[in-house]
């Protein structure tokens, strides 16, 4: 500012002078350039009355016209709610399904709210033994999944929208070509499942096209108990009839299928009644701050990679079998004592447990220590492993990566995982899906995978959906829809799989009802089991 020129031009001034800001006082060439873009000529028309009269007359004229057009009168007609009233629907008055929702091939059973064909709360089947009433905060959330407008909604190929009746005749054009080389060049990757109608449907695929692959992915995925299908290797934890617990690296209350249950069995335990005036006593030993290690009585902080050799030294301190390590340090080797004291004071009355990222071992330890305690079968029992089909899916992964750079994949099918996203960076998942033919993406959203895939199929809402799947104690909980697809395209992943078998059209009520139907034909009734025996629903 040139304060010399500023004092000249006020020096004749008369009277009190006024400047809204220090640039009006200076009065220069920057300043009025900005004054003229702030206030551009012909604005002061609408200081002028004339001005502003002709602007409300255009203005009025227009609105007129928009109106007259807009009174144009209807034809009378009536308005029938209802053609046929549906069976207890009252306005106002919310109806209740029970359905399930499933999370890494694992059910959370619901009850979830409806009103006038909205689904709009989902709480716990009080009725299921796997729930009891309770739900946790994904389960809770997955109603707002359902109404998320960024969700996929077309059947589109190279982003081009082609409808279901396209891709539906693509893939049987695709199969044409390969089975005359038995389906050598298809491969399916999906997440873990636990549904039997599912699983037939795989079966029947790799029946008519026997070189095909069916390939296995989660990256939450848990990687601690060994065995494969049919072997009793699963466990099932009776929190409600243990005394002490011992956790090694297994957040239960919060993590992992059947928290929830967990979570109400642990819980009941620590109330004080007039029958039973003792809690129950929990030992964390855990590598990352969790829930269940801030609920810890004893609680042990411990590297992931140390859990294994404190198993050991826990193993050899109760008898059960394991030779005793030299490494541990005097703090470490002093909690260990007081465990295995405190657990051998209540054999058959304590629990050990691992962690679903624990290696094999820790987990073998675990049982190891459970059979010496006599815990097997009182408050901990084993079971056949509920996946349809186990397998090492890191393995898995890899083999299908290594075909997929190898030019083997000519047809690959992802059903429900972002893999671009997910999968270990040392795969380049990415580059190698561009060397496969055909891809083929099923998934709720456009992610990542959808943006390098061919064929985008829109993955039908659980809530939208005909299905069965497996409670973390192996009950079978069937799901049914609350709603029709919000989008037209959306397809379960029972209608996508059958593209694939013979019986290529069949909508996901015609799937499940056909396998269950035929899976208790002959008997006049029929009872769903839990794999620890438990009857969760009988049917005539």
């Amino acid at each position: 500012m040139d304060f010399a020129a500023i004092r000249s031009r006020l020096s004749d001034a008369e009277g009190r002078l006024y400047w809204r800001s220090l640039g009006e006082l200076s009065d220069s060439p920057a300043f009025r350039e900005y004054l003229y873009r702030e206030f551009p000529e012909q604005a002061s028309e609408w200081n002028d009355p004339k001005g502003r009269r002709d602007f409300l007359k255009l203005m009025s004229a227009s609105l007129a016209l928009a109106g007259i057009g807009a009174c144009t009168k209807q034809p009378s007609e009536q308005i029938v709610p209802y053609v046929k009233q549906p069976e207890d629907v009252v306005p106002g008055r919310p109806l209740f399904y029970a359905t399930a929702i499933p999370f890494s091939g694992v059910a959370m059973p619901v009850l979830v709210e409806s009103h006038m064909g909205r689904p709009t709360k989902i709480e716990g089947n009080p009725e299921h033994p796997a729930s009891l009433g309770a739900t946790d905060t994904l389960t809770q959330a997955a109603i707002l999944d359902l109404y998320d407008p960024d969700r996929a909604k077309t059947v589109t190929f190279r982003g081009e929208v082609q409808g279901w009746g396209g891709f539906h005749t693509a893939m049987q054009n695709a199969l044409g070509a390969q089975k005359g080389r038995q389906g050598a060049g298809l491969r399916f990757l999906t997440g873990p499942t636990t549904s039997p109608s599912f699983a037939e449907l795989m079966a029947t695929v790799l029946r008519d096209y026997p070189q095909a692959r069916w390939h296995q992915y989660d990256p939450v995925a848990r990687i601690g108990t060994p065995g494969s299908a049919g072997s009793a290797s699963e466990p099932i934890y009776y929190f409600d009839r243990a005394d002490v617990i011992l956790s090694l690296d297994a957040d239960f209350l919060t993590g992992g299928p059947g928290n929830v249950r967990y979570s109400r069995d642990f819980a009941g335990r620590r109330r004080v009644t007039d029958d039973r005036k003792e809690m129950n006593r929990l030992y964390v030993v855990e590598s990352t701050p969790t829930l269940t290690g801030a609920k810890a009585d004893h609680r042990l902080p411990l590297r992931a990679s140390a859990v294994e050799g404190f198993a050991r030294q826990l193993a050899a301190g109760v008898g059960a079998g394991a030779q005793m390590g030299t490494g541990a340090e005097s703090p470490t080797k002093e909690f260990i004592a007081a465990v295995a004291k405190d657990l051998q004071a209540h054999r058959g009355r304590a629990v050990v447990l691992a962690g679903d990222y624990q290696p094999p071992p820790v987990h073998q330890f675990a049982r190891a220590m459970n059979d010496a305690l006599g815990n097997s079968g009182a408050t901990v029992t084993y079971v056949p492993t509920i996946e349809a089909q186990p397998v090492d899916q890191h393995a898995s992964l890899v083999e299908l990566a290594r075909a997929m750079d190898a030019g083997q994949v000519e047809l690959l099918v992802i059903m429900g995982s972002n893999l671009v996203y997910s999968a270990p960076i040392d795969l380049k998942f990415a580059e190698k899906l561009a060397k496969v033919g055909l891809v083929v993406y099923h998934g709720t959203h456009v992610d990542e995978t959808a943006n390098l895939c061919h064929w985008n199929v829109p993955q039908a809402h659980a809530l939208e959906s005909w299905g069965d799947v497996r409670a973390y104690d192996g009950t079978v909980t069937l799901m049914q829809p609350l709603i029709a697809p919000l989008y037209e395209g959306a397809r379960s992943a029972h209608e996508l799989l059958g593209v694939f078998t013979p019986q290529s059209d069949r909508r996901g009520v015609e799937i499940v009802k056909d396998y269950w139907t035929r899976a208790f034909a002959g008997q006049g009734g029929w009872t769903i089991r839990s794999a620890t025996g438990e009857p969760y629903k009988t049917a005539d």
